[in-house]
């Protein structure tokens, strides 16, 4: 791990610490004293049900052109989740990893699984921003919500119309019919090498946007979506119980602008997996459901021990379950140059 990403790492770490300080530690644990194993149990089965869902809509999509087992698909989605949870990419390190891993196991070609990547953020962002916009229309009345939730927002429906149009738009009957063309020439000079770039880069996503557009029907669009809002109904569900094991009564309007905010916030690229950030905007957003700023963050830490410590545990058992497995492979190989993974 690069020095970088480990101070990155301590920073995020650090801002939690200076909240916690800040907020007044002997408070938020005397609000952590009453929390059961048996509430930590709950919180951490509807997460796995979580993981589970998402790796299924994985699933899904990889086996329209190839087969691989859910266990796989389970466990390379968790193990890239170490990357996405350590770096601040905004997801992008471990899709890339999830790719590249994809392609050891199914075989498919960049660009198809770089088509299925792509379609799998339409059909997970497009009721993330769906569930804010039905949460967002009615707060407008009852409460004054920051001016940067209104703009992330707006920035989400951009990009989910750009994702929307990469999967659905119509398709040029050039671009489906001819093969990546890396190899075309240009003439010699300065900007041959950025020119060779972009052509390269042009013609892989055309080719992607293709494998894209002829993945799924209507109706398992449709489906895919539904399983998707779902997920997302999940998370703000989370932070209810978390409220509740906590002896805390919020709106669950609050509940869920806080949970839907502290992810959008969590996104921007400034810390791994959002340390500090989503912690920091959840328990001020909840401020406003009548809590003080240390019973906020009290909950944010509960919710953050649920959906980001508890996954990051199984991405780390994950990962040594696929090394363990590559080894065994390795080793009958050695012992058997025939055998066929």
């Amino acid at each position: 791990m690069k020095v970088s990403r480990i101070a990155q790492i301590i920073i995020g770490l650090a801002a939690i610490a200076a909240l916690i300080v800040l907020f007044g530690a002997d408070r938020i644990s005397e609000a952590f004293a009453g929390v059961t194993p048996s509430a930590l149990g709950i919180l951490f089965l509807l997460q796995l049900t979580t993981l589970l869902t998402g790796a299924w809509i994985w699933h899904f999509l990889l086996n329209r052109g190839s087969r691989i087992s859910f266990a796989h698909v389970f466990l390379i989605n968790q193990a890239a989740g170490v990357i996405e949870s350590l770096t601040p990419s905004v997801k992008f390190g471990g899709e890339a990893a999830k790719v590249y891993l994809f392609r050891q196991r199914t075989g498919q070609p960049y660009h198809s699984l770089t088509g299925i990547l792509i379609m799998h953020k339409f059909l997970t962002l497009v009721p993330f921003v769906f569930f804010c916009i039905l949460l967002f229309l009615p707060a407008l009345y009852f409460f004054e919500l920051p001016v940067s939730f209104k703009i992330s927002l707006g920035l989400l429906l951009l990009f989910s119309a750009a994702l929307g149009w990469f999967c659905y738009g119509k398709v040029s009957e050039s671009s489906s019919s001819r093969p990546a063309q890396t190899g075309r020439s240009f003439k010699p000079g300065i900007l041959t090498g950025p020119l060779r770039f972009i052509a390269g880069t042009r013609d892989f996503l055309s080719q992607a946007r293709v494998s894209a557009r002829g993945l799924l029907s209507a109706r398992h669009t449709l489906g895919i979506l539904l399983v998707s809002f779902l997920i997302w109904v999940f998370y703000p569900v989370k932070v209810y119980l978390a409220c509740h094991f906590l002896g805390m009564d919020v709106n669950p309007l609050i509940i869920g602008l806080a949970t839907l905010f502290a992810y959008m916030i969590a996104m921007v690229p400034l810390t791994p997996g959002g340390l500090g950030t989503y912690e920091g905007t959840m328990a001020l957003f909840l401020t406003l459901g009548g809590l003080d700023p240390a019973e906020g963050l009290a909950v944010s830490l509960l919710s953050r021990l649920t959906t980001f410590w508890f996954p990051l545990f199984l991405s780390i058992l994950s990962c040594l379950a696929l090394t363990l497995e590559n080894r065994i492979f390795s080793g009958r190989i050695a012992a058997d140059p025939g055998v066929e993974r």
